[in-house]
């Protein structure tokens, strides 16, 4: 058994994801962890059970990769319950949940001790078959996935300035068979809009989740946000006020509570000329991915221009500095190219880099 205690800044590194909560969450608690055998095989299908005097138990299933995620409980000691059939259960007592914390629990359960019983049984006489049931009408078979072209995906993923209005249409729930909050590829999952909030079977819809981007301490009015997108689903069953999709494409995990919004595809890369740096025109990095303030090769980033100053989607730029306190020559420090637009900031993708790409960087689009 492992057990280890993440801030929620280490929690984002350690998993590739951001764990941003609400301003609700923020006093709350959760625990996590992955579950395996003796050989350190993953064991799916774990169920998990969150048990303590200030709330009800509470049980989750460890995914295909053993993994698993608690809901979100007020803080204090609670005891973790695993239990599998054909592993022994485990118990870990006392495990202190505190405030804005994410305890990671691994656990690792042995195989249980085998027992043999003997009995002996008399044939019984054998009974007559029962008559054939009446055949019933097949069910109607599941609404399938539509494919979505993979020049769409190219603009799905990375980090965007959030408009400052809220386009959500609803929030996820959980996985639709299980109900765990943890998700990832290929997974069913619960979402809180249906027909009365405009959805359709066949929509795709895109799924966001906020960050900090300065200090998070800072009085409400004064703190600045980032967006990361997790992923795209498609809607397959519809109700009035929720329903199910599928997750087509994902980014990284997808966790309970995430905004789900209406997917605006980009343009397809179309052809730009190469163009040269306009150095006397920079534009300046604002956010990283996931809120970090640097980013290197194959990463992605977001700048302060966009559509009204003629940023285009497949745009070629060149990343610099200038010597501080001077106006220097510029210094490349890397190459990338606009992925994504919108109407005042864009998302470039960092190509090339000779140094650490930071939020603060100048940016040169080729014109």
């Amino acid at each position: 058994m492992t057990f280890r205690l993440l801030s929620p800044l280490c929690l984002a590194l350690a998993f590739l994801v951001p764990v941003t909560t609400a301003a609700a969450q923020s006093e709350q608690s959760r625990a996590m962890g992955t579950v395996t055998d003796a050989s350190g095989g993953a064991l799916p299908g774990v169920t998990v059970t969150l048990s303590g005097a200030a709330v009800a138990p509470a049980s989750v299933v460890t995914d295909g990769s053993g993994r698993y995620l608690t809901a979100w409980v007020v803080p204090g000691d609670y005891a973790i319950t695993f239990a599998l059939s054909g592993f022994e259960t485990r118990r870990v007592s006392r495990v202190a949940l505190g405030a804005g914390q994410t305890v990671v629990l691994d656990q690792l359960l042995p195989l249980a001790a085998l027992s043999e019983t003997v009995e002996v049984k008399a044939p019984a006489p054998v009974a007559p078959p029962p008559p054939p049931a009446p055949a019933s009408p097949p069910s109607p078979p599941r609404p399938r996935v539509k494919p979505v072209d993979k020049e769409i995906l190219a603009s799905v993923c990375g980090p965007r300035q959030p408009p400052d209005y809220s386009l959500a249409v609803g929030r996820v729930v959980s996985h639709r068979d299980s109900g765990r909050q943890l998700l990832g590829p290929g997974d069913h999952l619960r979402i809180d809009a249906g027909e009365k909030q405009g959805v359709a079977v066949g929509d795709n819809l895109v799924i966001r989740r906020r960050f900090h981007t300065g200090d998070r301490y800072a009085p409400k009015k004064l703190q600045t946000f980032g967006e990361q997108t997790a992923g795209l689903i498609q809607i397959l069953e519809l109700g009035r006020d929720s329903s199910v999709g599928f997750v087509v494409y994902a980014c990284g995990e997808i966790f309970a509570g995430d905004a789900v919004e209406r997917f605006v595809t980009q343009p397809a890369f179309f052809s730009v000329s190469a163009g040269a740096p306009r150095f006397d025109e920079p534009a300046k990095i604002t956010i990283g991915e996931h809120g970090s303030l640097a980013a290197g090769g194959g990463q992605m980033m977001v700048i302060d221009r966009g559509i009204m100053q003629g940023v285009q989607r497949g745009q070629q730029l060149t990343i610099f500095r200038r010597p501080a306190g001077t106006e220097g020559e510029p210094l490349s420090i890397g190459a990338g190219v606009i992925i994504a637009v919108r109407p005042d900031s864009a998302t470039i993708r960092v190509e090339k880099a000779t140094d650490a790409v930071m939020v603060g960087d100048m940016v040169a689009l080729h014109r």
